[in-house]
């Protein structure tokens, strides 16, 4: 089993390969909005889970581009 940091350092690395700068521009632009809705309410758990849908939806993308 990989360590949290090791699975982090990896996954950020694949983020700042794979992700264009408009798909991170609009990724922090859905939790930026997420945490100001929620007057910064919302837990990092829940920032995550927002992440993962937002990448998810790239990743659907790239799929039906190819």
């Amino acid at each position: 089993m990989i360590s949290k940091e090791v699975e982090r350092r990896i996954a950020g690395y694949y983020v700042s390969m794979k992700m264009t700068e408009a798909q991170y521009l609009e990724l922090e632009g859905a939790l930026v909005d997420a945490v100001w809705v929620s007057n910064e309410q919302i837990s990092e758990d829940d920032q995550v889970k927002l992440g993962v849908q937002v990448i998810n939806r790239f990743l659907e993308e790239d799929v039906e581009r190819a």
